[in-house]
């Protein structure tokens, strides 16, 4: 049973670089501006509700699944996402890589997700 984790290990290794590469362009696609522009800096000293807020709440986390099944042919499981969100895309690769990583493997297990039923035409 080691040596399959092992070898588990080995594949994820060779599929990370090309996962955080994907991690890193949808972070950057899900947090950029609809228009393209930066967001206004706050008025007057007490700062915003827009500065308080993660750069990308756990929600919208969620949507990278496509990525974890284009890479790694699995589902991103919600209960590995830091509650709240992510302040930076560093800071969500350092938090997701190592749990992905333990999810693939099998090491730590996640609740599998049941497949949405597709309805009968009529």
């Amino acid at each position: 049973m080691t040596t399959d984790i092992e070898e588990l290990r080995r594949q994820f290794r060779e599929k990370s670089t090309r996962l955080v590469q994907e991690l890193q362009a949808w972070f950057e696609e899900e947090t950029a501006p609809i228009d393209g522009s930066p967001p206004p800096a706050p008025a007057g000293a007490g700062g915003s509700i827009v500065g308080m807020r993660p750069a990308i709440d756990s929600k919208r986390v969620v949507d990278a699944a496509r990525v974890t099944r284009a890479v790694l042919e699995m589902e991103l499981p919600p209960e590995i996402i830091k509650r709240g969100g992510y302040e930076s895309c560093e800071e969500m690769i350092n938090d997701l890589i190592p749990k992905l990583e333990r999810v693939y493997t099998g090491e730590l297990k996640v609740k599998k997700r049941r497949q949405a039923k597709v309805a009968e035409p009529a």
